[in-house]
């Protein structure tokens, strides 16, 4: 049977999987096939719902509003080119990975940097909670008795995808590219055979609305950018490739642009086709289905293969969250080696992922799931505002580029950047009037506070780098004596065994004893008689009970008395129970005084060392 302190460990590793070398990082690496199952799951689960975002707000118009559903569509196909035109650019500029954080740091400086990496962190968060949200809506809208466990399936697959990811790149590669082939081959071929039926007259458009007069809005050029800018969630994700080119196979940067291009073209053609759908059947969104849904139904009925496509649906949706997890941890180990993010984020775990932050996302994401219940449509207003956040800085970025070194054929690729700069700028814009009141207040409230948030960080290492700094030091003088104090509470044998060392250290060791309650001077003194008698121990009176304020204080009196070239070291003993739920059982003086003495030492500089001695109990 396995010890009670080894299961942890054990169940790490059933989890995880066994700790890699790292002269195997070399072949934790994804071939294309692979590589547009793990960077193309985001933008390809878009289809599931950009579509349904757009007519939410046409609807509203009535029928004169969901008349636009096709020109609104390709609008957005138009600019889906050109960011993605921009970001082959990046793929080639950058083979080392070229993210918005990256670019922007390298042609922009660091404030605009730190708002792109605000906006990827922010974004990455909301593809995990948005994605598995709407995976659930898929399951549901097949089996609505599911519903009332929306959240617990959200949370179950965040879970499920957080461990596959921690096992390493290679193995997520494997494991994502059944299911999202499945996606390409069921949801493709619903679109085919509902696009041939439309055409050859077997799938009927819908008859003209009984009622043209059931708008709930006039028509307005508002509504329409709105529903431009609510379905522009279909570019989501597209952007991943080109931070993650060095998880490719050599060349990385044209295995990298083909598996974007091949992404581009899928996702273009998938987004239109449900949107031509969409209208040709002449389906609106309601809260019990999707829009997908409703159209599977109508080209497949209730048959096995409506439920192979619903299948189909809800994987891909729960396997986008998988781009996030190739994209967040990597820009986190970025933004920590250059002191924006605390530096574990920055340390390869022992299967050659970036463990950290891979659980970082995981928490993140299931928060935001808890808080809003799964419900996708009320996560996606504050989805858009980091995406083209992200896209302006970096497409603004690469126009800098091209105007400062000016490689060859740059009067060609700065224009497609500048464009896609302006457009996605102005879409920025658009979300945020539009989706305010809807949350996107909420990312705009973040990213500032995440920015600042990183620079204090920043600051915070660039002044512990000054304080230890060799520059202008000088040797120590050596200390003339050493005195040792040790806090006791009774007579032990762990109080022997920290006495026993304190005597190893100094020949100058004193203890103390804070009397709290009346009479027990006595006891101890005799104990302490048969037991010590050849170290002094000092008796401090505590009228108020307190056992940490009468020690600070005396720690300052001997300190002073000593003075600055006299070594003090307090030593605290502390017995550590066998079983953890033991310590509950205890009080925990020993870890309050060693808080206090670290905090006072801090701010008067004065105690040298804090020496624990563990006392391990048996049973």
């Amino acid at each position: 049977m396995l010890r009670a302190r080894a299961l942890p460990a054990t169940l790490w590793r059933a989890l995880v999987g066994s700790p890699l070398e790292t002269q195997r990082l070399q072949y934790e690496k994804l071939t294309k096939v692979k590589g547009l199952a793990v960077f193309g799951a985001d933008p390809l689960s878009s289809n599931a719902y950009a579509t349904e975002e757009i007519l939410r707000v046409l609807v509203l118009m009535g029928s004169a509003g969901v008349a636009l559903t096709i020109p609104v569509s390709l609008a957005i196909v138009g600019l889906l080119v050109v960011v993605a035109v921009s970001y082959y650019q990046t793929i080639h500029a950058y083979p080392s990975g070229g993210g918005a954080y990256v670019v922007a740091r390298e042609n922009l400086g660091m404030g605009p940097a730190l708002v792109a990496a605000a906006a990827l962190l922010v974004d990455y968060v909301l593809t995990v909670a948005v994605s598995t949200s709407a995976a659930v809506a898929a399951i549901t809208s097949a089996f609505p008795t599911l519903f009332r466990f929306r959240v617990e399936l959200a949370v179950a697959t965040v879970a499920l995808v957080t461990v596959v990811n921690l096992r390493g790149v290679r193995e997520s590669g494997t494991v994502f590219s059944i299911p999202t082939y499945f996606y390409i081959f069921t949801f493709g071929g619903m679109l085919a055979l509902g696009l041939w039926s439309a055409l050859t007259g077997e799938l009927p458009p819908a008859p003209p609305s009984p009622d043209p007069g059931a708008a709930v809005h006039p028509f307005s050029l508002f509504l329409v950018l709105r529903a431009f800018a609510s379905g522009s969630t279909a570019l989501t994700g597209i952007e991943a490739v080109s931070n993650g080119v060095q998880e490719f196979y050599p060349p990385q940067a044209r295995n990298a642009s083909r598996v974007l291009v091949g992404m581009v073209v899928m996702l273009g053609t998938f987004f239109l086709s449900v949107s031509y759908l969409a209208h040709h059947l002449g389906i609106t969104p309601t809260e019990t289905e999707t829009v997908v849904s409703q159209i599977a139904r109508r080209v497949l009925g209730d048959s096995w293969m409506y439920y192979l496509v619903q299948l189909g649906t809800a994987l891909i949706l729960f396997l986008a969250a998988n781009t996030a997890y190739a994209g967040f941890p990597r820009l986190a180990s970025i933004l920590a080696r250059d002191r924006y993010l605390p530096r574990q984020l920055a340390n390869l775990g022992d299967r050659l992922v970036f463990a950290n932050g891979i659980l970082v996302l995981g928490a993140a994401a299931v928060l935001l799931i808890l808080l809003f219940h799964a419900d996708t449509h009320s996560l996606i207003p504050l989805y858009m505002i980091g995406v083209f956040v992200t896209f302006t800085v970096s497409q603004a970025g690469m126009v800098r580029r091209w105007l400062v070194q000016r490689p060859p054929a740059w009067k060609l690729r700065m224009p497609v950047s500048a464009i896609g700069a302006v457009v996605t700028a102005a879409v920025t814009v658009v979300v945020a009037v539009a989706k305010f009141a809807e949350g996107a207040w909420i990312t705009l409230a973040v990213m500032p506070l995440l920015v600042s948030f990183m620079k204090a960080i920043h600051r915070h290492y660039e002044d512990l780098k000054q304080q230890l700094s060799l520059e202008r030091a000088k040797l120590p003088r050596p200390f003339r004596a050493h005195k040792v104090i040790v806090p006791v509470n009774n007579v032990h044998r762990g109080i022997l065994e920290a006495l026993r060392y304190a005597k190893a250290v100094s020949d100058d060791v004193t203890a103390v004893y804070v009397e709290i309650e009346p009479g027990s001077r006595e006891e101890i003194e005799r104990k302490w008689e048969r037991w010590v008698p050849d170290i002094p121990l000092v008796v401090l009176p505590s009228p108020y009970r307190s056992v940490v304020g009468p020690i600070l204080l005396y720690l300052d009196q001997v300190q002073r008395e000593a003075g600055p070239d006299t070594a003090l070291t307090v030593v605290l003993p502390e017995f550590v129970p066998r079983k953890w739920w033991h310590h509950l059982l205890h009080n925990q003086t020993a870890l309050m005084l060693k808080f206090a003495l670290l905090f006072r030492q801090r701010r008067l500089r004065r105690y040298k060392v804090l020496a624990d001695v563990p006392y391990y109990l048996t049973r």
